[in-house]
């Protein structure tokens, strides 16, 4: 089972850290990047957990003293993932990478947007006013016609709101707060300060090559993207073992079906709304994780 877990946040570089670590000697990555195990296959039923929550990592040799997945949604469902989590394996080492709310939103919303999962239709200012008539109890997700996960995504940066269930199941020790802007800023001293808390060499990185993966971008045929979305959901397991052939897959799909990497910039009305919801988060997190400032500035 894993010792080691990615367990947020939605767009924040997981699975380009995921898949960097992969390829570290001394870890063994789940078969598939997201278990979600302790959101959606969690009984509480001991034997049984153990059993199916190891058919993720088989293959793992035990030489291999760090086996790791990374379910970002594991943030979210603090409350209830964090004493799921102690109950199970509770020595788990546990790594949260934090993004500017407001950016992550605008991010999830884009790639949410690009994978077909929200109207191409809905402008984001839209989204926002639906987000919070549901997150103030105004309106149910069928009232608003969109599925309940994708509007939890504005209170899922509410950071301090879910991650103090982790650190009311977990000793500090355990857990490592991570940023989105200093592995963008070093990739290379963020790999390396992440290798230490694992305790595993970060010699590794010293000429690798990262390469930034599940990164948004704008498909010229939408039904065509559709398909190859769930393609990719379905070959996973195969393609997580082969990564070359995945890159190369991936590389030459985007030769024929992307428009354009990234998206326009936020308005500036956007970011002032969310700029007011977030501060009094933002503020706890400070005193939460124990530090003065944030590479972000609410």
């Amino acid at each position: 089972m894993a010792n080691f877990i990615i367990a947020g946040t939605e767009k924040a570089g997981t699975t380009s850290v995921f898949t960097y670590l992969s390829s570290h000697p001394m870890v063994h990555g789940s078969a598939v990047k997201e278990t979600d195990f302790f959101r959606n296959l969690y009984t509480g039923i001991c034997e049984k957990d153990v059993a199916n929550y190891s058919k993720f990592f088989e293959g793992h040799a035990h030489k291999t003293p760090i086996v790791m997945e990374a379910s970002p949604g594991y943030l979210g469902n603090g409350k209830e993932v964090a004493a799921r989590m102690n109950a199970l394996i509770p020595q788990v080492k546990l790594l949260f990478i934090l993004r500017d709310p407001i950016d992550r939103m605008y991010s999830s919303f884009n790639f949410h947007v690009s994978n077909l999962n929200l109207s191409a239709e809905l402008s984001f200012e839209e989204y926002i006013d639906k987000c919070i008539a549901y997150d103030s109890g105004q309106k149910t997700p069928a009232e608003l016609g969109i599925d309940e996960w994708f509007l939890k995504v504005i209170s899922f940066g509410r950071y301090t709101d879910y991650l103090r269930h982790y650190y009311e199941c977990f000793p500090e020790s355990q857990i490592k707060v991570m940023f989105f802007e200093e592995m963008n800023r070093d990739i290379h001293s963020f790999m390396c300060d992440l290798c230490q808390f694992l305790e595993i060499s970060p010699s590794h990185f010293d000429n690798y090559n990262f390469k930034k993966i599940n990164v948004t971008y704008e498909s010229k045929v939408k039904w065509l993207h559709k398909l190859a979305v769930n393609f990719n959901k379905k070959s996973e397991r195969f393609l997580r073992q082969r990564p070359k052939l995945k890159q190369f897959m991936v590389s030459q799909y985007k030769k024929f079906n992307q428009a354009r990497e990234g998206y326009n910039e936020m308005s500036d009305e956007s970011r002032s709304r969310l700029k007011e919801y977030y501060k009094p988060s933002t503020d706890a997190l400070k005193t939460l994780i124990g530090i003065k400032n944030l590479p972000w500035d609410i």
